[in-house]
């Protein structure tokens, strides 16, 4: 399993935690329409063309990538298609003509909430409570809410890093609007020009003719002890607390050096910077369930 993949899933499980905090359970939470197609151009580094397709308010969605980095005056191409629903993420590299994929976290926090006791449950709500703006704090970041309109939808802004990235998110989801990442001097940006709420035809979400998607079970195994780790924790009295002595040891910074001294390329820097400044966001709309 390539470090980067690791990486990304790691980050993504602090954002679908997050959401399990919210108003709206994770598996239950709905973007403002009920379908969509969202196009974005890359700029900077990385150039091309994204399109994010949703249906079923967010419960289905496919992201269709091609686009092609720069690095050291050597271009590299991707391009890529995953497919989100309530059970799986599955990712294919159209170059390659690979695809693997893993249960979609959101469920597994699901699962293991239910486990919760009455009296757990009250600790992780609390907790849930507690640790947003906590935890935005350890990571050096901060959010403002509805700080820009972004193709007419308000925006929640997130900065972390001292600049290092910011990104724009539809207010109270997880579909950023525009987002840029500055790492070791390469710069990206990544903007919505186009925001469709017509009918999404279902050949948008049809699996590549060919390819395969094979089960990873390191990652698999990786989301869940992380995920039973992190609501372990926060069923505990003190969980708040821990969680956020947990951010400080993840600070921008430390990350990067981190990543560098990990063999990280730069364009995967980049986009692991992009998965934590969304995941630091969510983290900020904490609020428990009543």
């Amino acid at each position: 399993m390539k470090k980067r993949s690791v990486l990304v899933v790691a980050v993504s499980l602090f954002a679908a935690g997050s959401l399990a905090w919210a108003d709206d359970l994770p598996w239950e939470m709905k973007l403002p329409f009920k379908e969509a197609a969202i196009q974005y151009e890359l700029t900077g580094s990385e150039q091309g063309k994204e399109t994010l397709y949703v249906k079923d308010y967010g419960q289905r969605r496919a992201e269709h990538h091609k686009a092609t980095t720069m690095v050291m005056g050597m271009s590299n191409p991707s391009e890529t298609l995953e497919l989100t629903d309530p059970d799986w993420i599955t990712t294919y590299n159209l170059i390659d003509k690979t695809g693997e994929k893993t249960s979609n976290p959101r469920k597994i926090y699901q699962a293991e909430y239910n486990k919760f006791s009455a009296a757990e449950k009250k600790n992780f709500e609390k907790n849930a409570k507690e640790l947003g703006a906590g935890m935005m704090g350890s990571f050096g970041g901060s959010v403002k809410q509805k700080a820009e309109k972004v193709l007419g939808y308000d925006c929640d802004v997130a900065a972390i890093g001292g600049g290092m990235s910011t990104v724009s998110m539809i207010h109270n989801t997880d579909v950023p609007l525009r987002s840029e990442v500055s790492v070791m001097g390469m710069k990206s940006a990544n903007v919505a020009i186009k925001v469709d709420t017509g009918a999404v035809p279902d050949s948008a979400f049809a699996p590549p003719a060919g390819i395969t998607a094979v089960f990873n079970q390191e990652a698999e195994t990786m989301m869940t002890g992380m995920v039973q780790q992190a609501m372990d924790t926060l069923k505990q009295p003190d969980g708040a607390k821990k969680m956020q002595q947990m951010g400080q040891s993840m600070v921008p910074g430390g990350m990067q050096q981190g990543m560098e001294a990990e063999g990280i390329s730069k364009e995967d820097q980049q986009a692991m910077m992009q998965q934590m400044q969304e995941a630091m966001q969510q983290m900020q709309q904490v609020k428990p369930q009543q």
